[in-house]
């Protein structure tokens, strides 16, 4: 096997509009596809029946895309929240111009993050994690010599 490009991250979410003002609103990703699908592909796919989602894709300037999916049949609740240190995806990364100006934002709008902008031992890089609705950490980044 080979593997092509990477394609895009898949969110369960449990309120769409949430995270909608989330990753649209407050992160300023594109929303290039937001759509109902159900039927027996589906269903097979999820290994479950009567599956029924909306999916809302979101883009970043470079082409990596999220995709947000409520399941519109069955009962979702966001995930507890889980530390950096806890298996399975714990993260994702944005690179952002301005990481004090992008913490501001995200704590003026409400939202938790674990610390405020850091810088690393080697000034390469600056950043800090962010909660979304769900409890998922995203993690915002900027790249370059900071004094």
């Amino acid at each position: 096997m080979k593997i092509k490009a990477a394609d895009h991250i898949g969110l369960n979410v449990s309120d769409m509009e949430q995270n909608i003002v989330f990753y649209r609103d407050i992160l300023g990703l594109a929303i290039i596809s937001d759509k109902e699908m159900e039927g027996r592909f589906l269903d097979t796919v999820q290994g479950k029946e009567d599956m029924r989602y909306r999916i809302v894709k979101f883009e970043s300037p470079e082409g990596f895309m999220i995709e947000l999916l409520e399941d519109l049949n069955h009962k979702m609740s966001p995930q507890p929240e889980l530390t950096l240190q806890d298996v399975g995806l714990r993260h994702f990364a944005y690179e952002v111009e301005d990481v004090d100006a992008a913490y501001e934002t995200v704590t003026k709008a409400g939202f938790k993050t674990i610390s405020r902008p850091e810088t690393s031992e080697d000034k390469s890089m600056r950043l800090f994690f962010v909660r979304d609705p769900e409890n998922n950490l995203v993690e915002l980044m900027q790249f370059k010599e900071v004094k």
